[in-house]
């Protein structure tokens, strides 16, 4: 993580990546997509240094 990383909140990844919270956690829970860090017991946020690497990984495959 660097300093200027900024946290997105579940809607900001679903469009990042184009894929909706149900698929998004099941992958989590799969171990395939990067976890969000737990700030309140109904707050979570994702690095998005992590979400752009899952993307880039994932694109890379495709290619």
């Amino acid at each position: 993580m660097t300093n200027t990383d900024r946290m997105m909140t579940r809607k900001e990844v679903e469009q990042m990546v184009n894929i909706k919270c149900t698929t998004i956690y099941r992958w989590m829970q799969e171990g395939t997509f990067p976890s969000p860090i737990r700030f309140t017991t109904r707050c979570v946020r994702w690095r998005e240094s992590d979400v752009r690497n899952w993307v880039d990984k994932h694109a890379e495959a495709a290619a």
